[in-house]
């Protein structure tokens, strides 16, 4: 069966195509040569800044060789953090979401990353990168070890106004699957998601919850 080539073969054929030395290669890179070689033996992982300044000098788009590196680097090996930190930020800032998706649910068959991955929902969610941010909190929600945990209740309410934001969103569904975390939230963003769960219910006309969750923000304010 062919193997399929690898970021190192693409590398290792521009540099042969275009008959450079390496000391040329790592001029026009930014990379040090060193370094380079070490890469290109497969002695030394391939960072995301260097695979960055790589496709650049290649004079390829950004984020390129995405989708290899991410089969690369976490599929096919045991992903590190401070390797996967830097590339999910990356393919946020490119919108690789397809890069995103098959790497957190690989980490996360395990639950390894869990927290980690919270907290990059939450900045992503912070910056308004939105479509990121949502991948990254159905994945902790569906890996959540604790289902009565806050984590996971804030992370269901945050998927629920991305849902809301993004339009795509099935208000009953949604305002059912909220309700049940509710109560697990911290007290202060309990008010704004009772309220906001009010106003789903007004908008599909269920007075009767509108009315029991006016009562209960009467009762927690």
């Amino acid at each position: 069966m062919k193997l399929a080539p690898t970021i190192r073969t693409y590398i290792e054929n521009h540099i042969r195509e275009r008959g450079y030395k390496l000391q040329q290669f790592s001029d026009i890179t930014g990379v040090n040569v060193g370094t380079l070689s070490a890469i290109l033996k497969g002695s030394r992982p391939l960072a995301m800044n260097q695979l960055d300044q790589i496709t650049s000098g290649m004079g390829l788009e950004k984020g390129y060789f995405y989708e290899m590196y991410s089969v690369e680097c976490f599929v096919e090996a045991a992903p590190h953090w401070r390797r996967l930190e830097p590339f999910l930020y990356r393919c946020a800032e490119l919108n690789k979401l397809g890069c995103i998706k098959k790497v957190v649910y690989q980490v996360t068959d395990d639950r390894s990353y869990i927290s980690q991955l919270f907290e990059m929902a939450e900045n992503l969610y912070s910056k308004e990168m939105n479509e990121a941010a949502l991948i990254l909190y159905e994945c902790v929600a569906a890996g959540e070890k604790y289902h009565h945990s806050e984590r996971l209740a804030l992370c269901q309410y945050r998927i629920f106004l991305l849902h809301k934001t993004m339009s795509k969103f099935d208000n009953l569904a949604a305002a059912v699957q909220l309700e049940l975390y509710i109560e697990k939230l911290d007290e202060e963003i309990q008010l704004d998601a009772v309220k906001d769960l009010a106003n789903v219910y007004n908008t599909i006309h269920h007075w009767d919850k509108v009315y029991e969750l006016a009562e209960e923000l009467e009762r927690k304010g």
